[in-house]
């Protein structure tokens, strides 16, 4: 307890601190801007591809004066002000990104300084969670526009119904970029095709320029016409805009292309993934020549479907364009659902980007395309890519971190390996089976994990086993010994069931489970697991209907091999109230006399639950 307030005072101390901080930034950054009245600005705000349109801004003005950029994709709205004291009155441009998470966070930065250009791409998605709708993600990008000048220029996308609401009403001179009629600098036609880079056609001013670019993907198109608008409304003749562009490569994980040694070519888009992103790229490799075309999905985001139906719906959209698809995170085992509608056995899922790493290595070969395409800071799917070229240290989910790892001094660090299971055993990654679709309506299944051997019988890893001995123990029944495991046959109230113990150790469980299974014909819903479970007190029960594996190794093995997160549960506390040491020590460790007398009493609770869930279950579940 005293722990826990102490960590709650230093969290609230931390952030205080941190808003102290960020306020006197701001103060400095707000008396240095006065400085920098001879600065000519240029705000990037949009949905997508502020960091390309910024980089490639910077190339054209830069080529007639000296440019200061926002670094990388630092646009969040309190990190302008550190951006802006790095300016000096000796630049001649600056180009900032800026980027609005939430309602109000323009407001800041334009406090800080005054755009003479101000860049809106488009308008999607992102981040509607917090405005709700995309009206209202419109009007907050749409403060950059207003904030301009009388004499500003606002260079927009005119393809984009909710922007050109802006432009039309927004009183300044507006750059048209796009395809529809009227635009200033008008896309007349564009050609990526994977290993040419992308190549536009376009109109100014009744003539025809062709643009060639060192970037992939007709969806750039945007960004990159949104640039040439930059440098029209700075004054620059188009074709010196237009050559300055020309070797400007693609920010990281950016539609960025990375060539191994070996040979095998990834296509890294893994900043952000939202759904509404996933096509431009599924497009490219769908037109690419290439070997053979793997796709590998990480997490999405900023989608209106619930994740049990947008993944397997991302799932067999990847699979009509990619010769192997893969997903990795926590709901890659959703994306397994595909398989029942689709004959496909090119579709993998691994819940940890380990196994995944293993998976693709084993795979790949010379002339492969590999796209990446995940959330950066959820994922950290680059450690795909630098696992084959050489071995990969930090597996960390979900560091926090919001850096690409290429950077990180922990990519390569000796770290414990996170292969290895409590039990000391090795494990070799599982891919997510197809889901179980037996049709049986009557035999009950129930799987009790544990570890076999004697040596094991009285730790708290095989209470599963001792749920399922108890069971046979009152019904005086016997068990069969079977290539998958030990079974126990029996009738309880006129149904039959099975009492299933895995021939496997317990992070092993999943293949021999899927087996027998496979073997009776079983179905998921007939089938109930029981498990210790290390985050209940000793002797507590509780039964779960569907979920995640809660870092239990056992059952993360039975979600693989059955394909999805519908496996009933049956949880057995096993906490003991010494609980000192490490999760492997403690799972081996025999009971004590004491502790037998409350796992006792579990066991007694878990009979009875299982007794009350066979007893009312109808024809479809346990």
């Amino acid at each position: 307890m005293v722990h826990q307030i102490q960590k709650i005072a230093w969290n609230y101390l931390h952030s205080w601190l941190r808003y102290i901080a960020h306020l006197l930034r701001f103060c400095v950054a707000l008396a240095h801007s006065k400085r920098l009245k001879s600065v000519f600005f240029v705000g990037i705000t949009g949905s997508a591809g502020k960091t390309t349109v910024k980089d490639l801004s910077a190339s054209v003005l830069g080529s007639v004066g000296e440019c200061y950029s926002t670094p990388r994709s630092q646009n969040y709205p309190d990190g302008i002000a550190k951006i802006l004291l790095r300016v000096s009155p000796r630049h001649k441009y600056c180009v900032l990104e800026v980027s609005g998470g939430n309602p109000g966070d323009l407001d800041r930065p334009l406090r800080l300084f005054t755009p003479n250009i101000a860049v809106l791409t488009l308008v999607a998605r992102d981040h509607f969670k917090a405005f709700k709708s995309l009206e209202a993600i419109a009007q907050e990008k749409g403060k950059l526009v207003s904030a301009l000048p009388t004499d500003g220029i606002a260079v927009l996308n005119i393809d984009d119904p909710l922007v050109k609401a802006i432009g039309d009403s927004c009183n300044r001179k507006v750059i048209w970029v796009g395809k529809a009629e009227g635009a200033t600098l008008r896309l007349l036609s564009v050609r990526s095709v994977w290993p040419e880079p992308l190549t536009l056609e376009l109109e100014y001013d009744g003539d025809i320029y062709k643009v060639k670019t060192a970037f992939h993907g007709k969806h750039l198109a945007l960004s990159v016409l949104s640039a040439l608008g930059v440098g029209v409304a700075a004054g620059i003749p188009l074709t010196n805009a237009i050559s300055a562009i020309a070797d400007v490569k693609p920010a990281e994980g950016r539609m960025e292309i990375v060539s191994t040694e070996g040979g095998i070519t990834f296509l890294r888009d893994d900043w952000k993934a939202p759904h509404w992103s996933f096509p431009a790229p599924l497009e490219f490799m769908a037109e690419a020549e290439a070997r053979r075309k793997i796709i590998v999905i990480g997490t999405l985001s900023d989608y209106s479907l619930s994740a049990s139906k947008l993944y397997p719906k991302v799932a067999k959209q990847a699979l009509e364009v990619g010769d192997i698809v893969i997903f990795v995170g926590p709901h890659a085992p959703r994306a397994i659902k595909a398989k029942r509608t689709t004959d496909a056995q090119n579709l993998h899922a691994f819940s940890e980007i380990r196994d995944a790493a293993m998976f693709l290595n084993n795979l790949l070969q010379p002339g492969d395309l590999v796209l990446l395409k995940g959330s950066n800071k959820a994922d950290h799917l680059v450690r795909l890519m630098y696992h084959t070229q050489r071995p990969v240290s930090c597996w960390a989910t979900r560091c926090g971190i919001q850096d690409f790892c290429g950077d990180c001094s922990r990519l390569y660090k000796p770290m414990p390996s996170t292969a290895q299971s409590v039990t000391g055993e090795n494990t070799a990654p599982e891919p997510y089976a197809a889901p179980l679709t037996g049709n049986s309506s009557d035999d009950k299944v129930v799987v009790g994990l544990g570890n076999p051997g004697p040596e094991y019988m009285n730790t708290p890893h095989n209470v599963g086993y001792r749920v399922l001995d108890r069971i046979a123990a009152d019904a005086n029944a016997s068990w069969v010994s079977h290539p998958e495991g030990l079974v126990c046959e029996l009738t309880i109230t006129g149904k039959t069931v099975y009492l299933f113990k895995p021939a496997a150790k317990i992070n092993r469980s999943g293949p021999p489970t899927r087996q027998y299974l496979d073997r009776i014909n079983g179905t998921l819903a007939n089938c109930l697991v029981v498990h210790d479970e290390m985050d209940l007190t000793l002797g507590q029960v509780k039964l779960k209907h569907s979920g995640g594996d809660a870092g239990h190794k056992g059952l993360k093995s039975i979600i693989a091999a059955l394909g999805s997160y519908e496996v009933k549960r049956l949880r057995i506390g096993v906490r003991r109230e010494d609980n000192s040491e490490t999760a492997k020590a403690s799972v081996l460790r025999p009971f004590s006399s004491p502790d037998e007398e409350a796992l006792e009493s579990g066991i007694d609770q878990a009979v009875g639950v299982l007794m009350r869930e066979i007893e009312n279950s109808d024809t479809s579940n346990v």
